[in-house]
């Protein structure tokens, strides 16, 4: 079985007093309070368009990245004419950058969000559902959700591949991959870190899988060197 490199996603860390690479889940909530969670939005943003550029104009091969979307934005009016902005004034191709929700949190103004998202993907870029099967209202939120991708959450995953793993943890797990292609998502398994979780995922039908046993989180230099 051929394996294919189909995107990668765009973390953040910070170097905190040169001492510790701090996670997200450390700081974000932070940022989060005082509304200043647009600026590293647009920070990563902006590394992730002229990372693009670079390659495009190195000539390297170039793969869709993910980038996490604060829900906050969702409420700007002018969300989506200030997010093409950006991509166009680095003459990024739409179609390689993906938005991503996580469905774990809830929105507010659900007509709003869904209007954002329906003008993002009318624009070409691509939409994901991160963590898909930790919120309390998963089934309700996919049939109105305009999205390109599901991100099942590790949770699931962490429970396949081992000796442990019981039937039906299996079935929840096949009926999450088959809904996801009923609906024509494109349906992505998060977290793998073993070989045998990997075999399972896909004797199941799941098309695209990432996780440690891929990689861990990597520098973009190491990134460029070792997938572009």
């Amino acid at each position: 079985h051929k394996e294919k490199i189909k995107g990668a996603e765009a973390l953040i860390r910070w170097n905190y007093k040169i001492k510790e690479f701090m996670p997200p889940y450390r700081f974000i909530p932070f940022f989060e309070k005082d509304d200043s969670i647009d600026k590293i939005d647009d920070i990563v943003l902006k590394k992730v368009c002229a990372a693009l550029a670079r390659w495009k104009q190195e000539g390297r091969e170039l793969y869709p990245i993910s980038v996490n979307h604060s829900r906050t934005r969702m409420y700007n009016k002018n969300i989506v004419d200030y997010l093409t902005e950006i991509f166009d004034s680095y003459h990024v191709d739409h179609s390689l950058i993906d938005f991503e929700l996580t469905e774990s949190v809830s929105y507010n103004d659900m007509d709003q969000l869904i209007f954002v998202l329906d003008s993002l993907r009318q624009r070409g870029f691509k939409i994901s559902m991160d963590d898909f099967g930790t919120g309390y209202s998963s089934l309700s939120l996919l049939t109105q959700m305009p999205l390109d991708t599901l991100k099942i959450d590790k949770s699931f995953v962490n429970k396949v591949g081992s000796d442990s793993d019981t039937d039906k943890d299996i079935t929840v797990l096949r009926h999450i991959i088959s809904l996801a292609k009923e609906l024509k998502f494109v349906c992505l398994a998060e977290g793998a870190e073993y070989k045998p979780q990997v075999d399972k995922l896909r004797s199941l039908g799941c098309e695209v899988i990432h996780g440690y046993y891929y990689s861990k989180p990597i520098p973009i230099k190491e990134y460029e060197e070792k997938y572009l």
